[in-house]
C-alpha cells in the first residue's frame, strides 16, 4: 500500500513540475527554428575554439580568435533586433554572456600576464584595437544594465587593463 502511495505521489510531483514550466519555456519545434538561425554563430564559436587550441600557449592570440565571433554575434543579435525576434536576441546575448565571461575574459586575463611579460608586444596593438572596437559595436546594441552588457563592459575594462612593458 505505502508503494502504492509512494507511486502516486510521486507522479503528482512530476506532474506539478512539469506543469509549473513558466509560458515562456520555448517548445521543441522553436528551439530547431533558433538553432537553425543560429547556425551561423554556432558555426563560427566552433571554428574560433578549432584556432585556439593550435595555439594554447599564445593567449593573445587566442584572444585575437575571438574577434570574429564577437562580429558574428554582432551581425546575428542586429539581424534578430531589426525583425523583432526577441526570444532569438535573449538567447543569443545570453550565449554572448557566457562566451565573455567564460572564454574570453579568462583569456584577457592570460593575454595581460604574456604582454605584460614581454611576449607578443607587436601584435598586441591591432588586437586590442580590434577587440575594443567589437566590444564597442555590441555594447551600441545592447542595454548596458543586461547581464550581456555587464559582461561586455568588463571586457572592455579587462582589455584596457593591459598595458605594454616599459621599454628598456
Amino acid at each position: 500500500m505505502t508503494r502504492q502511495i509512494l507511486s502516486v505521489a510521486l507522479a503528482g510531483l512530476v506532474s506539478v513540475a512539469v506543469g509549473a514550466q513558466g509560458p515562456d519555456a520555448l517548445q521543441p519545434g522553436e528551439r530547431i527554428e533558433l538553432y537553425k538561425k543560429n547556425r551561423n554563430v554556432i558555426e563560427r564559436l566552433v571554428l574560433q575554439t578549432v584556432e585556439s587550441s593550435k595555439v594554447p600557449n599564445d593567449h593573445l592570440k587566442r584572444a585575437d580568435a575571438y574577434y570574429p565571433v564577437l562580429m558574428q554575434f554582432s551581425i546575428e543579435i542586429q539581424s534578430a533586433e531589426g525583425i523583432g525576434e526577441k526570444a532569438r536576441v535573449l538567447e543569443l546575448t545570453d550565449h554572448l554572456r557566457i562566451l565573455l565571461e567564460d572564454g574570453l575574459a579568462p583569456t584577457l586575463d592570460k593575454a595581460k600576464q604574456q604582454v605584460e611579460g614581454g611576449s607578443g608586444v607587436d601584435e598586441f596593438p591591432k588586437v586590442k584595437r580590434d577587440l575594443l572596437a567589437q566590444i564597442g559595436a555590441l555594447q551600441q546594441q545592447l542595454e548596458p544594465g543586461s547581464p550581456a552588457g555587464a559582461s561586455l563592459v568588463a571586457a572592455k575594462n579587462k582589455v584596457d587593463s593591459i598595458t605594454l612593458p616599459e621599454k628598456k
